[in-house]
């Protein structure tokens, strides 16, 4: 799927998103309530917190590095530590242990 515009939505159900935002920032809240809301084809989060929300409402859920891993499987890039560092330096933050391991199961450590 090509995605060749954006549209913007608002969250309905603002009590919902009020109840996550107990464990969630705001963001992230209404993300997983927009999705539930569209039902959604994807989710992006890569909060654990998160991800096993949204998990919990049965939403499909990827996580950044999953789409990375899943592009360059499709052919769709040739690397990602390109892609990965240009994120970090960016100030996308993953741990060096997540990264190296992430590398390493890619065949790019």
């Amino acid at each position: 799927m090509i995605v060749t515009g954006v549209e913007v939505s608002s969250v309905q159900n603002k009590d919902l998103v009020h109840f996550l935002e107990k464990d969630l920032d705001r963001g992230e809240s209404e993300v997983i309530v927009l999705a539930k809301e569209l039902k959604a084809d994807v989710v992006i989060i890569d909060e654990n917190i998160g991800y096993q929300i949204a998990k919990h409402f049965d939403l499909p859920v990827m996580r950044t590095l999953s789409i990375l891993k899943t592009a360059k499987a499709r052919g769709v890039i040739g690397e990602v530590s390109p892609i990965l560092d240009k994120m970090i330096q960016k100030g996308r933050w993953y741990s060096k242990e997540v990264v190296e391991k992430f590398l390493n199961s890619i065949g790019e450590l």
